[in-house]
């Protein structure tokens, strides 16, 4: 029958990056991601080292041939049973959007016979493989993810920023970012949001996004996209990011633009999306629902859709990291509008076909939250704290490495330990499994991440009712 065989190597897709572990002793994964599709992929096993050689030659053949007929074990002729087993995994990775469309000019059409050959593999993407990875890492205690605050200067003056009011820190140069990027990545780090602030204000930042590049990583980056311009748009593009994330508060001008205190700054976003996804770039609207915005969230949903975007919808108005409230006056407080909201199919949420109403919620002996499960946030001075939602700082880069912050903090034990059952008033809440707590948030509204903010509940309440009608 006629299969095809390699006649020298596969091209691995544009936007392909992959990182390798060996979690215990015996044990190989690979996590592989394409950013164009928005894609991951969890590779096991032998299908993570023949994958690691397949990505790290380039797409050549030999060293992945050269493991099957290693470690497997064959019934016939070993080099054409190990070509079957190479060619079936390669149709797995395309169809994984991790290689070239078949017809490339590297396969060939030829006669070979079928053929039996036991290698162990596992190939998993599923719907929501990106949460399974990040709970991987952080069962196993590896650094995966870090968020790089690059500046709290900003050109646009929000009137919900959780930005401390002083905003013109010391920065790190782009020398130091070097440095910390490389340790990220010699630990196993991959997956990087590089934020601000607005992060188009430092005058470096191509420079930076040149070094994500060098480094490998998977990256993410969150802007109001005002400021951006042909440079900028090109080194963009060049790096394949995951996606960038916009702050797009209202789908109409007045509303967005009241929010900014910016005038002109809807027009610039917007048309900086357009650019954006003319290149190829992904885009997410990233839209916080305010007392003045979220009446109107759904003509959010026709601008992204307009726009070939995708969006999300947040209702989390936090407290400054420096303690102040005044973020606090734009919390959405009409239960009307609320439950318009959790009443929508944002919130109507269902796991393997069944509604999460019916389903038992979170156990009140669960923690408080992921933060610092598999990755660490720095702020634009070097402070490390263990997300950056939580400001509680845990370091200092560079006179901390990130190495001995992850390996040594006190923090993640004591953080790990606290359970919600020890926490009043959750531990006899009712409405405890459709809570979206943020204990950082807490903190930065009461001190405290073990004291609740009465918001949350209001929150947590609302999306109970309308689930439980």
């Amino acid at each position: 029958m006629k299969k095809m065989e390699f006649t020298g190597g596969v091209k691995l897709q544009p936007g392909v990056f992959s990182r390798s572990y060996s979690p215990r002793e015996g044990k190989s994964v690979s996590v592989a991601y394409h950013t164009p599709s928005q894609s991951i992929t969890f590779l096991e096993d032998d299908s993570a080292e023949v994958w690691k050689r397949l990505y790290e030659s380039g797409g050549e053949t030999a060293p992945a041939l050269d493991y099957i007929l290693k470690n497997g074990t064959f019934e016939g002729d070993p080099q054409s049973e190990a070509k079957e087993v190479l060619l079936s995994f390669v149709e797995q990775l395309r169809a994984s959007h991790l290689l070239n469309s078949p017809g490339t000019p590297s396969i060939a059409l030829v006669e070979t016979s079928q053929a039996e050959c036991s290698v162990k593999t596992a190939v998993s993407q599923t719907e929501n493989m990106e949460l399974e990875v990040s709970q991987f890492m952080a069962d196993h205690r590896m650094l995966y993810s870090l968020v790089v605050e690059l500046t709290y200067r900003c050109n646009e003056r929000c009137v919900h920023c959780y930005l401390p009011e002083e905003t013109r820190l010391k920065e790190l140069s782009l020398g130091q970012i070097d440095s910390l990027l490389g340790e990220f990545a010699s630990l196993g780090g991959f997956m990087i949001l590089l934020t601000g602030g607005e992060p188009f204000i430092r005058e470096d930042f191509i420079e930076i996004l040149s070094l994500v590049k060098k480094y490998g990583l998977v990256t993410s980056i969150n802007s109001n996209l005002t400021l951006l311009n042909d440079r900028i748009l090109e080194a963009i593009a060049s790096i394949h990011p995951r996606s960038v994330g916009v702050s797009i508060y209202a789908g109409r001008a007045d509303l967005h633009d009241a929010i900014t205190t910016n005038k002109g700054s809807f027009e610039k976003s917007v048309n900086a999306i357009r650019r954006l996804r003319k290149a190829g770039v992904p885009v997410i609207i990233k839209s916080p629902l305010m007392k003045s915005t979220a009446p109107h969230w759904r003509e959010i949903e026709a601008l992204a859709n307009d726009l070939g975007c995708d969006y999300q919808f947040d209702l989390s108005i936090t407290a400054k990291n420096d303690g102040k409230l005044s973020p606090l006056a734009q919390r959405v407080t009409d239960n009307a509008v609320l439950e318009d909201i959790f009443a929508s199919r944002y919130y109507r949420l269902y796991v393997n076909d069944e509604p999460m109403s019916a389903m038992v919620g979170p156990s009140p002996e669960t923690g408080l939250c992921g933060a610092g499960a598999s990755g660490l946030c720095i702020s634009p001075d070097g402070v490390i704290r263990p997300c950056i939602g939580l400001t509680t700082p845990i370091g200092r880069w560079p006179e901390n490495s990130l190495d001995e912050v992850w390996r040594t903090s006190p923090f993640f034990s004591e953080f790990g330990a606290i359970r919600m059952n020890e926490i009043t008033p959750c531990n006899n809440c009712s409405d405890f499994k459709y809570c979206s707590r943020c204990p950082g948030a807490w903190h930065a509204e009461h001190g405290d991440y073990r004291k609740p903010s009465s918001y949350s509940c209001t929150l947590a309440h609302a999306w109970a009712t309308v689930q439980q009608r």
